[in-house]
């Protein structure tokens, strides 16, 4: 039996197909579906970049409040690198921008908090230095503490993040200028070191002659958030950057649907849903969750969440599955390496979903439960599935101007290997090349044959060679793009 909230919420993603985009809506609290379906009416938000901000933003209030129990002495908290992609005008900031809005909210009342205690400072200061007091007068200077930063240095991260053990995230509207700020300082900048140490939970130390002491953040929490157009992502996958390792860890959402969304005119009589306030109610109580800190003020003393135990089976089978995919492929070159990253990602997302849940009045704090395990497994595969469509937006663009080129340097017969080296030499990706390997031997009309595993032949097709992924590449891939293409998951690492 159906509560009315949850029939209107059926109904109306009914109305809207959103079952057409593969995002699992029907995953979130009713209350919290409710706020995504009225951002659409009466905002003009895109339902496919709403909801994976409103996790983002969960995630980000969290912060080292909770951990999630996975195995052994693996625990983590809730720290998720996103990324949103989409043609410009498709309206990537505005929801961005209100359903972070109550964090920016305790971040101005924290600011304001920080200049009265600046003029107490220098007040007593001023006090002490005329009646000859100063140097016997202990003072600690006061320190901003924040949580979202969007312009910053590497050092300024370690800085905002040791007065905010909680956590900090990162939020900007161009993700591409966090990327290009690896190169803006010195070669000595470690950003992107900094955000693989942040995600795997590492320590982050940072000890320079220009810091009066060294800074170490024991347990590190950084959320990451930004938005790129489509036709700049062959700029975000460049290899120069570096960030191969780092964004096999981000999640990618790009709708299906690219088309921006005619304005509605709605009746003013109407009254319209607090929707600002709703969402403020339930965020805040996030927010207000303790994080406390050992004796010393250095350490987070956090939450710590197990899975239940049919969620824990439920979780491991699921992984497993993965593993065997992995442990299949004969060839290291073709692991896919994203693959091996998941069980963190679904991990935060279990946590993510049962606090979301008990935010929002449907659920509790007590441990992971199947439902919260389930939810995050079905957002990991609308995840995954966006990102093939980012990669083969990218490699299609990449391989339909170099093809004929990379094609020429191969004999009738080779093998994968011959087709990656050849590659190289037109500057396309690995990933590029297998992906071209896998579409030109499925296409009708097929240019090349596979003759067995890892190796290929040419057909009586080849002539026609610029039809099969250079029309997908129009189709799908916006125009102006780079034809050296680099993919983020062209090496592995440690998880």
């Amino acid at each position: 039996m159906y509560s009315a909230l949850e029939l209107t919420n059926r109904l109306r993603a009914e109305a809207g197909r959103v079952a057409e985009s593969g995002l699992p809506l029907e995953v979130f609290p009713q209350r919290v579906q409710e706020i995504i379906f009225n951002l659409a009416t009466y905002e003009n938000f895109n339902i496919e970049y709403s909801a994976p901000i409103v996790l983002s933003a969960v995630a980000t209030a969290i912060g080292n409040a909770c951990q999630i129990q996975i195995k052994g002495n693996w625990r983590t908290s809730p720290s998720i690198y996103m990324m949103l992609v989409g043609r410009p005008g498709l309206g990537m900031t505005p929801p961005l921008s209100f359903l972070y809005r109550p964090i920016h909210e305790q971040d101005d009342r924290m600011f304001e908090q920080y200049l009265q205690k600046c003029d107490e400072y220098d007040r007593t200061l001023a006090t002490a230095s005329k009646s000859k007091e100063a140097d016997d007068l202990l003072l600690k200077k006061p320190q901003l503490v924040t949580t979202v930063i969007s312009d910053f240095t590497p050092e300024a991260l370690m800085h905002v993040h040791q007065h905010n053990l909680r956590g900090v995230a990162i939020e900007v509207d161009e993700i591409l200028a966090m990327f290009n700020s690896v190169k803006r300082y010195n070669s000595k900048n470690n950003l992107i070191e900094d955000l693989l140490s942040a995600y795997s939970g590492r320590p982050l130390k940072s000890i320079r002659k220009s810091e009066a002491r060294p800074i170490l953040i024991r347990q590190p929490c950084i959320n990451v958030i930004g938005s790129v157009q489509t036709n700049l992502l062959p700029e975000v996958f460049r290899n120069e950057y570096k960030a191969n390792c780092l964004l096999d860890r981000f999640l990618f959402v790009y709708p299906n649907d690219q088309r921006i969304s005619k304005w509605q005119r709605t009746d003013r009589n109407t009254p319209r849903p607090a929707t600002m306030r709703q969402w403020g109610a339930i965020l805040n109580r996030i927010l207000n969750l303790p994080c406390p800190t050992n004796e010393n003020g250095n350490k987070v003393c956090s939450l710590v969440l197990n899975l239940a135990e049919d969620a824990e089976a439920y979780f491991y089978d699921w992984y497993n599955g993965i593993i065997d995919t992995v442990n299949a492929v004969e060839n290291d070159a073709e692991v896919d390496s994203r693959k091996t990253k998941l069980d963190g990602n679904a991990a935060r997302l279990s946590l993510v979903f049962q606090i979301l849940k008990w935010a929002a009045g449907e659920g509790h704090m007590q441990y992971i439960d199947l439902d919260s395990v389930k939810a995050a497994i079905r957002m990991i595969d609308y995840y995954e599935d966006t990102y093939r469509r980012v990669q083969e937006s990218i490699v299609s663009a990449g391989i339909g101007d170099n093809k004929e080129a990379w094609l020429s340097l191969l004999g009738d017969t080779f093998t994968a290997g011959e087709a990656v080296i050849a590659g190289r030499r037109v500057e396309l990706s690995r990933r590029t090349v297998y992906y071209a390997l896998d579409k030109l031997s499925k296409e009708p009309n097929s240019v090349l044959e596979k003759l067995h595993h890892g190796t290929y032949r040419k057909t009586s097709a080849i002539a026609s060679c610029t039809i099969a992924l250079s029309s997908e590449g129009k189709a799908t891939a916006p125009a102006g793009q780079s034809a050296k293409v680099q993919c983020a998951t062209d090496n592995t690492d440690e998880r």
